[in-house]
């Protein structure tokens, strides 16, 4: 089974190189998009589980039914029936780090930290998947079987990546990009105890700056196939 999780700060180039490495192996890819979408469909009852008896016509179903059907084995087995997801979460799913709760004391928080650690741990387990951020390598990093990707880029390359991409000024860029990293920062240290790019957490590391994407995408993809093997 396939099982890589990539994370990077805003410019970095990571969304793009982990939607090129999973297409490249041929595995499922996951953002916070598709995250907020298999939300959406699996917050339902265990007994609702047979109403998805159809075929899947999309990822998102499969992910879902996958999900659906863990969680009915758990109940089974004693694992307890309570909801999948706290209310609301599958739209947090879907928002940006800045717009995460990060006090301790908020139900959503817990809702939220809950929830994803969850559906992240079912991802994994299903395997031949590549999950983008959401803490995903902070969530599997005593995961052994997990390859996880860390991308780095300079924060004045960033500003300059992002502005050209989204065409806005550097000081648009700067502000944006500020505004991502805190927040980022402030969730993994309030999860995790961790800063988002802590070598700990990590199996690897690229920089941007020196690798071309199309580098970094190969040797992930050939670290893949080892990893594999070896575990």
């Amino acid at each position: 089974m396939t099982v890589i999780t990539v994370e990077g700060f805003l410019g970095s180039g990571y969304q793009n190189i982990g939607k090129k490495v999973a297409r490249k192996l041929n595995i499922d890819f996951v953002d916070r998009f598709l995250l907020s979408k298999v939300a959406e469909l699996t917050n339902t009852k265990l007994s609702d589980v047979l109403d998805l008896e159809k075929p899947e016509d999309t990822l998102i179903q499969k992910l879902s039914k996958k999900i659906l059907i863990m969680l009915e084995r758990s109940a089974l087995t004693g694992g307890g029936s309570d909801p999948f997801f706290g209310h609301g979460v599958e739209s947090l799913l879907s928002q940006p780090y800045k717009d995460f709760p990060h006090t301790e004391s908020l139900t959503e928080n817990i809702d939220f930290n809950k929830s994803i650690t969850r559906v992240v741990n079912s991802l994994a387990k299903q395997g031949n998947v590549l999950i983008l951020g959401r803490g995903a390598s902070g969530i599997l990093r005593k995961n052994k079987d997990t390859l996880k990707i860390g991308i780095f880029c300079e924060y004045e390359l960033r500003l300059k990546k992002y502005a050209k991409r989204n065409k806005i000024s550097i000081e648009e860029s700067r502000i944006k990009i500020d505004s991502y990293d805190s927040a980022k920062r402030n969730y993994y240290l309030n999860v995790f105890q961790k800063e988002p790019l802590d070598p700990s957490m990590f199996s690897l590391i690229f920089n941007t700056e020196i690798l071309s994407d199309s580098e970094i995408i190969e040797d992930i993809c050939a670290a893949a196939k080892k990893y594999i093997v070896k575990s």
